[in-house]
């Protein structure tokens, strides 16, 4: 998998996951990657203060997709 987190920028690299759960169901999310390691990554979805509040650690094995978002097309849902 290639790297998608640029350490050299302050930007969120907001990405959009396909991903299959330990219980063989298939699950889509959004949020910030946080971090990429050899064998998982971390994604944040709730920051409060710049303290990440809630994550998901995903295996690298169970991610089906990832998309790096363009965060001008994200816009808020009513």
């Amino acid at each position: 998998m290639k790297k998608l987190l640029n350490p050299n920028t302050s930007e969120n690299t907001i990405v959009h996951i396909a991903m299959r759960g330990s219980d063989k169901n298939e699950y889509e999310c959004v949020g910030v990657l946080v971090r990429e390691e050899a064998k998982s990554i971390r994604v944040g979805f709730n920051a409060k203060n710049d303290i990440i509040m809630d994550y998901l650690d995903i295996p690298k094995p169970d991610i089906l997709s990832i998309e790096v978002m363009n965060p001008a097309k994200i816009r808020k849902l009513h």
